[in-house]
């Protein structure tokens, strides 16, 4: 009989020690914040055993009392604001109130979240991983689906350094691109591809995202949040505007047992102010 362990809110060494002592057969690593999320990527790399992610998801929005909608950033300004006497008690106790309403990552493309969207787009995670709230119950079904699917990940024999390809990361830094993620990516893209034997300069961003146009603008550089990329078609839907352009890669090996190219066949712009159109670019 198989042996399949949960992670979660692991870091790579602990996580390594665990999968040896215990042989497990294969994972399914459940992070959320910007540190975890990489750091169980790296233990996956390294272990090279079946594995597959499943995120716990983005906060809602946040709703001050004039209406306006709110992120953790916003929380920072408004402590920078009250001390530079340009904001009252008042107006900071708004938005530790209400500028992080829900359980989940940071309802802005930030590093867990932006971590959490290019694992859906490689396809070391199923589709929703990256945008799906946490307060939904689509992320319950998301949770058991995914518990499906790493037994079928054991049962084709698929590893990580099989998805973690040099044209994988390609792929992975376009839709990083596309959806305006964080800078840190440049930090845990390397890391990770040093940890799957892929050498990943900083190079490959700069030819990448000459190339490729950014789609969308989520908090913290834009008005949009992700729940707001979610209901405009999500991950797969920016990765079906570059496949049609010839962007990304879509023969790669993902943990559905599909291909990149079939896993977002499907996929439709839902919201085009959410999600712009290469062609109006």
């Amino acid at each position: 009989m198989s042996k399949v362990a949960v992670v979660y809110w692991s870091g790579t060494g602990n996580t390594e020690a665990m999968a040896m002592a215990h042989q497990f057969d294969g994972l399914v690593m459940i992070p959320n914040c910007d540190k975890n999320v990489p750091g169980l990527l790296m233990a996956a790399a390294r272990l090279n055993i079946p594995a597959i992610f499943c995120s716990g998801g983005p906060m809602l929005a946040g709703r001050l009392q004039d209406g306006r909608r709110s992120c953790l950033s916003h929380m920072f300004e408004a402590v920078g604001a009250y001390k530079a006497g340009k904001l009252g008690e008042a107006g900071v106790e708004d938005y530790e109130n209400n500028a992080c309403p829900t359980c989940g990552s940071c309802s802005g493309m930030f590093t867990a979240n932006s971590m959490n969207c290019v694992m859906e787009a490689v396809g070391f995670a199923l589709k929703g991983n990256g945008t799906v709230p946490a307060v939904y119950s689509q992320r319950i079904r998301l949770a058991k689906e995914t518990g499906a699917a790493i037994m079928r990940v054991l049962s084709d024999g698929i590893r990580p350094r099989d998805i973690f390809t040099t044209d994988a990361f390609k792929n992975i830094i376009a839709v990083d691109m596309a959806l305006g993620c964080s800078t840190n990516t440049a930090l845990h893209l390397p890391a990770l591809a040093h940890e799957a034997g892929i050498p990943l300069p900083l190079s490959f961003f700069n030819e990448i995202s000459e190339k490729v146009p950014n789609l969308c603008k989520l908090a913290p550089a834009g008005k949009h949040f992700m729940s707001d990329l979610y209901y405009a078609g999500g991950v797969y839907a920016v990765m079906k505007e570059l496949l049609d352009a010839g962007l990304i890669d879509g023969s790669l090996k993902t943990v559905t047992g599909k291909t990149v190219a079939e896993n977002i066949a499907d996929a439709v712009v839902t919201d085009p102010e959410v999600i712009l159109s290469l062609i109006h670019i």
